[in-house]
């Protein structure tokens, strides 16, 4: 039986106060739980309504009920199993982000489900970095961590201001990007062989401030006039396609 200070404390983490207090963060499902157990992130503890083994693993496995387990899940569906993960330390190290031939940027990006589509896009074509300005979605939220699908565990997710991130790159001499509805059609323009790309806000697109310092804006020019943009997620898929 899982005790009610259990229940308590994991359920607090649905929110940002008590992951950022705790250090820690939900993720459900197997293939989701799996692949984190798999990566360099360190599990405090799993929750499981089945008999669930895993080689790396050998302790903190709880055994539970449905219903006890629909009492900390934050799915409306709950799978069978759920695990705690203590939140890796966030060190600013460049030289990761640096080594990417298609360098990913994200200004302000707030939904939860485009962070984790975008996280597992940048997985599928073999990004291992992208950096974040500090007002995006939190990355360990429930939702994003869910729609990561388990990618979370390969993409190392960097945050902090960034003009300063931009500066570095731009130090490097190497052409930023930005995605936008005034941008120079995709299709025409010469890729380079390295370069940055900026993807912004759903409803406000990039910061004033970061258009300043682009090199460029792009666009993926529309066949319906009729539709005045594209979600950010799937905006991020198409590009990444052209410049990979």
């Amino acid at each position: 039986m899982i005790s009610k200070q259990t229940i308590k404390f994991i359920s607090s983490l649905r929110q940002n106060k008590y992951r950022l207090k705790y250090h820690c963060f939900i993720a459900e499902g197997e293939h989701v739980v799996s692949e984190l157990i798999n990566s360099d992130f360190k599990i405090h503890s799993i929750f499981s309504t089945n008999e669930w083994n895993q080689k790396k693993v050998t302790d903190n496995i709880s055994r539970i009920t449905k219903s006890e387990l629909a009492r900390i899940s934050a799915l409306k569906n709950p799978s069978d199993l759920l695990a705690v993960v203590h939140k890796p330390s966030q060190e600013i190290d460049f030289s990761n982000l640096l080594k990417e031939k298609t360098i990913v940027f994200l200004d302000s990006v707030s939904d939860p489900g485009n962070m984790g589509s975008i996280i597992r896009t940048a997985d599928w074509f073999g990004i291992k970095c992208i950096y974040l300005s500090e007002n995006c979605v939190d990355i360990f939220n429930p939702k994003v961590v869910q729609a990561t699908m388990g990618s979370l565990a390969r993409v190392k997710i960097l945050t902090g201001p960034l003009i300063e991130a931009l500066d570095k790159v731009r130090q490097d001499r190497i052409p930023c990007y930005g995605a936008s509805l005034s941008g120079h059609n995709l299709y025409k323009l010469k890729k380079p062989k390295k370069c940055a790309i900026v993807f912004g806000n759903e409803s406000h697109g990039i910061s004033h401030d970061i258009q300043a310092i682009l090199d460029k804006e792009i666009l993926i020019p529309s066949k319906n006039k009729y539709i005045d943009s594209l979600n950010v997620a799937v905006s991020f898929g198409i590009i990444l396609s052209e410049f990979r």
